[in-house]
């Protein structure tokens, strides 16, 4: 090949390079005194994407994905890496919030509404089998609650009426026999 010849080629081999990279880019970031970055936009064909935030030392601390340009994912990292929390948007204003211990394992699952529980809390043990289920409305207890043992047994079956435990509270033996029963009323033991 002539030197014109490897020139052009070169040149054709720059821009398609360029063209298939990808379009992802960064439209914006903030920095800490010492220049380090604090935090990060990333955006692809003009859309938001990606919003990054880090430590003075450099680590990723949380970052929040987007779909179509709308928030759609937050998680939380500690310093090791590992997702600590994350939280996905829902609709109707609901999140879903999940908290991990540092194996990874769910250790929290529940739903906000307003920035208060609403629905279900979950707990669970480390081999990831439910530990606890409470009820929430508007951040008050309020509805079913039921415990666990490690194999999954229900442990204790009770209810919640405005915070305090209200109605027929069962305990049982890991064999599932009844050990007790009591009635609450509006928290007090009848």
């Amino acid at each position: 090949m002539t030197k014109r010849s490897l020139f052009l080629l070169f040149l054709f081999l720059v821009f398609t390079a360029g063209s298939m990279a990808s379009t992802v880019s960064a439209a914006g970031k903030g920095f800490y005194d010492g220049g380090q970055t604090k935090w990060e936009y990333l955006f692809e064909e003009g859309v938001i994407s990606e919003a990054r935030w880090y430590s003075e030392t450099g680590e990723l601390i949380s970052r929040e994905t987007y779909v179509a340009g709308l928030a759609n994912k937050t998680e939380g990292y500690r310093l090791d890496g590992s997702v600590e929390w994350q939280v996905k948007l829902l609709e109707e204003g609901r999140q879903e919030v999940t908290r991990f211990d540092l194996k990874g394992q769910k250790i929290e699952l529940y739903q906000t509404v307003a920035g208060q529980v609403d629905g279900v809390y979950t707990t669970f043990y480390g081999t990831g089998q439910a530990k606890q289920m409470v009820t929430y409305s508007q951040g008050v207890l309020n509805g079913p609650a039921t415990t666990f043992f490690p194999s999954g047994q229900v442990e204790h079956e009770f209810s919640y009426s405005n915070g305090e435990v209200d109605g027929l509270y069962h305990t049982y033996a890991e064999d599932g026999k009844l050990l007790s029963e009591y009635t609450f009323l509006n928290g007090q033991l009848q």
